[in-house]
């Protein structure tokens, strides 16, 4: 409020909303049972719904524990592996790819493997399940690493059936061959040379 006179701020006391009735203390009349706290509605625990998965690395293995609770199975030790150089990609689109080094595979991933100065691998995919730059794959010092690279609709290992999920934008995971790599609905196996 402003004084008419001088125009002024007029400080005032900010008014507080009612207390509802449920919220407020009731005035006691000295009896100890009025004194006494009510106790409060009990509210039931709710429990979060899953989303069904959609894709095929997400579904259960089967009749399994669901892909992303599963264990992974344990990796070959380094004595029983032999020294890799380079792999085989053989997609389930019938491409063929050979591997030696660090590639990004995607629907369009020119550009960001030029800048890399990476091998780009363009994989056909009308669905677009597969994102322009989706998964990150090196073959370096004898072993391979697979990395999803903050793709739309994710990626995944699979292995002795059992699919692993990566993360998104996520962390590294070694994988062998043998191995099944899901990029969206598309997936490739690993086969060293």
């Amino acid at each position: 409020m402003y004084c008419l006179e001088c125009g002024q701020l007029i400080p005032q006391q900010p008014a507080r909303p009612p207390v509802p009735p449920q919220f407020a203390t009731p005035a006691t009349s000295g009896h100890p049972a009025e004194s006494a706290p009510r106790p409060r509605p009990t509210t039931s625990r709710i429990e979060a719904v899953p989303l069904p998965g959609t894709l095929p690395w997400q579904q259960r293995q089967g009749g399994a524990e669901p892909a992303g609770a599963a264990a992974p199975t344990p990796t070959p030790q380094p004595a029983e592996r032999a020294r890799i150089e380079r792999v085989e990609l053989s997609f389930s689109t019938g491409q063929r790819v050979t591997v030696a080094g660090s590639a990004v595979i995607g629907r369009k991933p020119g550009d960001t493997a030029l800048a890399m100065g990476v091998q780009g691998i363009e994989v056909a995919d009308d669905t677009r399940s597969v994102s322009r730059v989706h998964l990150a794959l090196e073959v370096a010092d004898g072993t391979i690493t697979v990395g999803d690279l903050g793709s739309s609709n994710g990626s995944g290992i699979e292995r002795d059936g059992v699919v692993t999920p990566l993360e998104s934008a996520g962390s590294r995971v070694e994988a062998f061959p043998g191995d099944t790599v899901w990029v969206g609905d598309l997936n490739f196996v690993i086969r060293a040379f």
